[in-house]
Order: structure tokens, then C-alpha cells, then sequence
């Protein structure tokens, strides 16, 4: 990944590592096929960012998918290749798209160009962090000069703290509260509000840190030190040999199935009983698979259910999406009030949202709902995999089945629940929480195998 070591531009053509990448782009192109010569471009430029050819290529691709500004940008890096301020607008503008991966070879080039420039550095760390290394993140910002850059400085200790190496963290946070105790004039010109959000993020996350003596570098745990919540079905070695090594316990693609889903619901249910969390009732959002999913956790649960309205005062209720980016359009719920609960069967790990629900049934970067259709399947009479058709039953019928289906909860399950009860008060809603539900990003120390 790291190629800030390079002398750049001093490979020609044939020699470049990016070469066989660039030729298969190229291939792409050339058979009309631009989305996909744009993906393969991808791994040219992270095998090697000063290889010219694979700029040229992508101008022509963007501007044949009539994307001509950031065909534009790419122009702008080919004219004038010894700048890093081309690199950096390349860099920030995949930040800016949630494109980490590609960011960071131009802000490595950037880095390297502009003899280590503060900025830079800050957005390389960004997108480092953003990719699974906060270490490398760390140990950037470490040999760079801060000064008393705020964001900097904090960026520094995040990176720390998800590196497990939290020394310093608890004084930056503690001079920090100080100078907004003291109404100093520095704290005061800048964005007052994001600094405080800023350092209340880092203050509970380090204090769930606390609560985990030597944290391994799986998914359960760090998604609770960050965000206060829990996870209830894990891509783990009880599924398939060295399972934690492809993403610490979070699935690359789920095609989901009635059973799964029941299992989840009762899995909920355990968790909800055992944190004295239970609802007095369903608020279900808006859409099918919310829909199917709420009616089914009604009927396993035996308790009412209705759709959930925006800004809808809710008491002891569990609120229910089929997918974490169905709460993006619910701002009020940030603040934990009423001591509600969120739920969302599926957690897209790659992609940020408004909030982190409080409970996810899993996490994977693709899940098709069981009722979808489009899951693989074997047709016994071909030896061919077909793809499942859609139920297009009534979601009162489809949730109904769901209930129907035999489950038994693996009795590993009760470690986990003993994991998040010792610790309960700690997750969100819990008596030490901050009552707020955190945003959530793709920052991670817990590695992950991914489709680009």
C-alpha cells in the first residue's frame, strides 16, 4: 500500500509494476467496458501512482461516462505532475466519495512532493484510518511537525486509540476541556461545537477502551469500543476455518434466508432480556424489508407493532430497519430518548451513516434479503447455480413463515451476551453513556478483505 519511499517518475513504460493492471484497464476500454476499466485502474494506481499512462487512461474513461470533472482533475495531475496540489484535490475528492483506497496513493504522491506538508498528512491519515490502518496513520502524524493544529493533534490520538496505544489520550483530552474552561480565545475562533463533539467522541470512546483489558483486533470488540453497540451474528471460525482472518468477523457478502433471520430475531430478544432492554413495542420504518422484518420481531416477540413516524416521541420501544442506511433519513434519532432501541439486520461496513444503530444483526459490505431474490442456487437438474426468484407473498405472510422456521442459538452465544452485560453500562442508553448515537465510518483497526 505505502509508496511514499518512491522517486517518482523514473520508470518507463515497460517497467512499471502498474503495467499489467494498465493493460488490462486499457482492455476494458478499448471493449467499451469503462466502469470496469475504471475498477481495474484502481489497483494501477495503488501498485503505482506516478505511472502517467494510467492518468491519460482515466481522462479518456471519465470523459466517455461524461464525468468531466473529475476527468478534469486527472488533466490537471498530468499537467502539472510535479505539484502536489493536483494530487492533493485528486486525494481529497475520493475522501470526499468514500473512495479511501484510491485516495491514498495520491496523497502519498502528494505527501512526498510537498515535502511533508501538514495538510496532506492530515488527509492521508484520514484515509489510512478510514482503510483499516490507523497505525499507519499514527506513525505519519508522528514524524509530522503539528503545531498547534486542533484537528491535527486529534486525528494523532484517534489514530492512537484504535492502535492500542492510548498514551496521551486522556491529557489531550483533559488540556483541551481545559482551555474551554478557560474561554481561551483560540478555542473560541474556531468551531467551537465540532471540537466538543470531536473530543466527547474520543473521551467515551477511550473510556469503553478501559472496560476491555487487551482488546484483540475483532469486530465485536472495537465496534463496541467505538460506537457502544452490539453485534449478534459474526462471520467467525465456527463458520469456516480462519474466518476471523478475511474481515475480524464481519461478512464480505450474506444471502440471507428465512432461518437466518429468525435466528437473529430470537438472538435480539435474548440480548434485550438479559440488558433489561425489552420493548413495550415495535416502531417499524418505512419500506418492505423494515416492514417484514418489524412484523416478524412483533410476532416472535408477542408484542404490537406500528410504523414509525419522524420525530415521533417513542417510550420503551425497539425501532426497526432492515438495513443501517434506512435511519439516514431520521436525524432525531441521535439523541437517545425514552429509552428507546435501534435495530438493524444488516450493517453495510463499508459505507458511513447518520448513526450507528444501537443493535445490528451482522455486519457485510452486501446482503440480499431472503425475500429479494437474486441469491445463488443450485439447479440440481442443470449442475448450474440460478438465482433465487423474489417472494412476492404479503409481508404479513412472509413474516409469518419467518416465525414458522426451527432455529437453536449456538449456546457460544452466551459469552457474548456475558461480554455486552458486563459492560452495559457503557453501551448506548446505558447509565455512563453519552445519550447521543455516534456517526459511523469506516474507521477501524480491524482489517478487512473487500470487493473493489
Amino acid at each position: 500500500m505505502d509508496t511514499s519511499d518512491k522517486i517518482f517518475g523514473e520508470n518507463n513504460n515497460h517497467q512499471s509494476p502498474a503495467i499489467k493492471n494498465y493493460l488490462a484497464a486499457k482492455k476494458a476500454f478499448d471493449e467499451g467496458d469503462y466502469s470496469e476499466s475504471l475498477r481495474l485502474q484502481t489497483f494501477a494506481f495503488c501498485i503505482e501512482p506516478d505511472f502517467i499512462p494510467t492518468y491519460e487512461l482515466a481522462v479518456q474513461t471519465l470523459e466517455k461516462l461524461d464525468a468531466q470533472d473529475e476527468a478534469n482533475l486527472f488533466k490537471n495531475a498530468i499537467t502539472d505532475f510535479n505539484n502536489y496540489k493536483p494530487f492533493y484535490n485528486l486525494g481529497h475528492h475520493f475522501i470526499d466519495a468514500e473512495n479511501y483506497r484510491l485516495a491514498i496513493p495520491f496523497l502519498q504522491r502528494s505527501l512526498v512532493l510537498s515535502k511533508d506538508s501538514l495538510g496532506v498528512a492530515m488527509e492521508l491519515a484520514i484515509a489510512y484510518t478510514a482503510e483499516f490502518y490507523p497505525e499507519m496513520g499514527m506513525d505519519l502524524l508522528k514524524r509530522i511537525d503539528l503545531g498547534d493544529n486542533f484537528w491535527a493533534w486529534c486525528q494523532l490520538y484517534w489514530c492512537s486509540l484504535l492502535s492500542n496505544k492510548p498514551d496521551g489520550v486522556e491529557e489531550f483530552i483533559s488540556r483541551t476541556r481545559l482551555q474551554f474552561f478557560k474561554n481561551n480565545s483560540a478555542i473560541r475562533d474556531k468551531n467551537t461545537a465540532a471540537i466538543y463533539a470531536a473530543i466527547s467522541k474520543l473521551e467515551e470512546c477511550l473510556l469503553r477502551y478501559k472496560t476491555v483489558e487487551n482488546p484483540e483486533y475483532i469486530i465485536r470488540i472495537w465496534h463496541y469500543i467505538q460506537y457502544g453497540a452490539a453485534i449478534l451474528d459474526y462471520f467467525d471460525n465456527s463458520i469456516a476455518e480462519n474466518a476471523l482472518k478475511v474481515a475480524g468477523g464481519r461478512y464480505v457478502a450474506k444471502f440471507g434466508s428465512n432461518s437466518d433471520v429468525k435466528m437473529i430475531i430470537c438472538k435480539l430478544k435474548e440480548y434485550l432480556e438479559k440488558l433489561e432492554r425489552f420493548p413495550e413495542a415495535i416502531y417499524i420504518l418505512p419500506g418492505r424489508n423494515s416492514e417484514i422484518l418489524g412484523k416478524a420481531i412483533s410476532k416472535i416477540f408477542g408484542v404490537n407493532y406500528k410504523q414509525y413516524n419522524r420525530n415521533e416521541t417513542v417510550q420503551n420501544g425497539l425501532i426497526v430497519a432492515g438495513d443501517t442506511s434506512e435511519f439516514n433519513g431520521y436525524p432525531e434519532l441521535i439523541n437517545i430518548t425514552g429509552n428507546t432501541v435501534t435495530f438493524a439486520l444488516n450493517h453495510n461496513w463499508l459505507e458511513n451513516s447518520l448513526i450507528t444503530p444501537d443493535v445490528c444483526g451482522f455486519m457485510t459490505q452486501m446482503y440480499i434479503f431472503p425475500w429479494e431474490g437474486g441469491s445463488p442456487k443450485i439447479n440440481h437438474e442443470t449442475n448450474k447455480i440460478d438465482k433465487s426468484e423474489p417472494d412476492l407473498r404479503s409481508t404479513e405472510e412472509i413474516a409469518e413463515s419467518i416465525t414458522k422456521e426451527e432455529v437453536e442459538i449456538n449456546p457460544d452465544f452466551k459469552d457474548i451476551l456475558e461480554f455486552y452485560y458486563e459492560r452495559k453500562d457503557f453501551l448506548k442508553g446505558g447509565l455512563k453513556d453519552s445519550f447521543k448515537r455516534l456517526n459511523y465510518n469506516t474507521d477501524s483497526p480491524v482489517k478487512g478483505a473487500y470487493f473493489c
